[in-house]
Parts: C-alpha cells; structure tokens; sequence
C-alpha cells in the first residue's frame, strides 16, 4: 500500500528512476527474537522489527509498533509514511 502510494506521488511528480529506487526501500531493516522470562516462571519469545527508511535528513524514528501479528513489511511501510510525514 505505501509503494502503491509512493508511485502514484513519484508519477505526479516526476520523479526520476533513479531517486525512487533510493526513496522506495528502507536503508536499514532489523529483526530481534527476544526471549523474556515471564512472572510465572515460563519464557515466552516474542519477534520484533525495527525499520529506517530514510537517513539523508538525519535521525529517523522510522517504524515501530508493538503487537503480536506485526510483520516487517508493515513495519517497514510505516517507516516510509514517517518519512513523508516527517523529514521529507
């Protein structure tokens, strides 16, 4: 959904082939397994990404969330709104 986005704007635009090649995917991805020993005694493993799209400008928040059926490609999709919302 956010590439579809990002092509309808690029179009618009004008942007070159080049620079939405740059701009489309994220420049950092990471993905973590952490194991976390719960109260009770038990260990539970839980997965989490965290997703930079866009570094030019400095800093980015990126993507992050907090929830058990998260995937890295929405997480990578909202590092890319943060980027349009944010930087660009």
């Amino acid at each position: 959904m956010a590439c579809d986005q990002f092509q309808v704007i690029a179009d618009y635009l004008n942007i070159d082939k080049n620079d939405r090649d740059r701009l489309m995917y994220p420049k950092r991805a990471m993905a973590v397994t952490l194991p976390v020993h719960m109260d009770d005694g038990s260990t539970q493993t839980f997965q989490g990404y965290r997703v930079q799209h866009h570094l030019t400008l400095g800093p980015t928040k990126g993507g992050t969330r907090f929830a058990p059926n998260l995937s890295m490609g929405e997480t990578a999709a909202l590092a890319m709104w943060m980027s349009w919302k944010c930087a660009l």
